[in-house]
C-alpha cells in the first residue's frame, strides 16, 4: 500500500473505478435491452433490476453491487481510518455518479452494504437474520434495509467494532440517503412520464 498523500489518491483512485462499474446498467442491456437509466424508477441499481428485468437478475445485481462495496472493504480494512473513509466515500461516488453513464449512477445501499459487512461482519450477519423475517411478512425493501442497518449499528459494539468504523458506516448511509434525494426529481419525471408507481417490494408495478 502507497503512504501519504499517494496512499489517498490511490484509495479515491481505486474507490471511485471498483464503484463506477455499472452491473447494474450492463444487466438491464445485456439480459432484457433495457437501459435502466430510463426503465422503472430510474436508479442504476439491485431493486430497480428486480422491478424491470427480474428477480434473478435483481439477486445478481445485489451480490455483484455488494461485492464491490467488500472488495474494497477488505483491501483497505487494515489501513487508517482516514483512508478507509476516504475509499468509502470513494466508492460511493463512483458508484452514485459513474462517468460511463454521464454520471447517473444508483444509490449506493448494496455497495455500501458490502463495504459496511467487511469492517463489522458478525453484527453484519446477525443483522441480516435479524431482518430476515421482515423480509418475509413484508416483500418490502424498505422496512428491510431500516432494520439491517440499524440492527447493524446496535450489536456492532458487542463485538468490539471501533467507533471510527460505526462513524464511516453511518456517514456512508446518510450520503445514501442525500442521493436519494438528488435523485427524486428525476425519478419522479421518469415516473409520470411512464406510469410508473413506486412500490417497496419486488413484484412489477400494476
Amino acid at each position: 500500500m502507497y503512504n501519504g498523500g499517494s496512499a489517498y489518491v490511490m484509495a479515491i483512485a481505486l474507490g471511485y473505478v471498483i464503484g463506477s462499474i455499472p452491473l447494474a446498467y450492463w444487466i438491464g442491456k445485456f439480459s432484457a435491452r433495457v437501459d435502466i437509466r430510463d426503465a422503472g424508477e430510474g436508479n442504476v441499481g439491485a431493486r430497480n433490476v428486480f422491478h424491470v428485468v427480474g428477480h434473478r437478475w435483481g439477486i445478481i445485481a445485489f451480490i455483484g453491487d455488494f461485492g464491490k462495496g467488500a472488495l474494497l472493504s477488505a483491501l483497505y480494512l487494515n489501513q487508517s481510518y482516514w483512508l478507509v473513509l476516504t475509499a468509502g466515500v470513494a466508492l460511493f461516488i463512483g458508484h452514485g455518479f459513474p462517468i460511463w453513464l454521464k454520471f447517473i449512477g444508483g444509490k449506493g445501499l448494496s455497495t455500501v452494504g458490502g463495504f459496511t459487512a467487511i469492517l463489522t461482519p458478525w453484527s453484519t450477519l446477525i443483522a441480516g437474520a435479524i431482518a430476515l423475517p421482515v423480509w418475509m411478512s413484508t416483500r418490502s425493501f424498505i422496512p428491510t434495509l431500516v432494520t439491517a442497518i440499524v440492527a447493524t449499528l446496535v450489536i456492532a459494539p458487542l463485538f468490539d467494532v471501533p467507533w471510527q468504523h460505526l462513524a464511516i458506516i453511518v456517514s456512508l448511509f446518510v450520503l445514501t440517503g442525500l442521493k436519494r434525494l438528488i435523485d427524486a426529481p428525476r425519478m419522479r419525471r421518469l415516473e409520470q412520464s411512464s406510469g410508473w408507481r413506486r412500490i417497496g417490494g419486488v413484484g412489477k408495478p400494476s
